[in-house]
């Protein structure tokens, strides 16, 4: 088994794939505050990892690190839902079981762990271009 461990600075996430110890904390609770970008000041600052059709992002900031959070929004989870059969039909019923953790995992990202996170630390351009554009 692989395990997969991977521990923020601040202890925001912990995670532990074989133990299923995952535990989200919210970078609120950490001394990190929420700030808000648009669609086309995200674009223009994170060229690779553009905002597509069912993506949503939460962003957070301190003095030292930006956290950028990717999850799916409700429009790839209704989509998702709708083809549920059609997944059970191609993966198969013997896949079944899997299938529904990953629905579950789907419902419930933040407490499972089902999202990306990207650091931006304070010696990098792309920290003082977001700082520029939120103050």
């Amino acid at each position: 088994m692989l395990m997969i461990l991977m521990i923020v600075k601040k202890g925001v996430i912990i995670l532990n794939k074989n133990s299923n110890n995952y535990i989200y904390k919210n970078p609120l609770d950490h001394g990190y505050k929420q700030i808000y970008l648009t669609k086309k000041q995200h674009n223009k600052i994170f060229k690779h990892r553009q905002i597509k059709l069912c993506n949503k992002y939460e962003y957070y900031y301190n003095d030292n690190c930006i956290l950028v959070h990717k999850f799916c929004n409700w429009k790839g989870i209704i989509a998702n839902t709708i083809l549920l059969p059609i997944i059970i039909l191609v993966e198969g019923i013997g896949d079944f079981k899997e299938i529904m953790i990953e629905y579950k995992e789907l419902y419930n990202q933040k407490k499972y762990g089902s999202f990306v996170q990207d650091n931006i630390y304070k010696d990098s351009n792309l920290f003082n271009e977001v700082m520029k554009l939120i103050s």
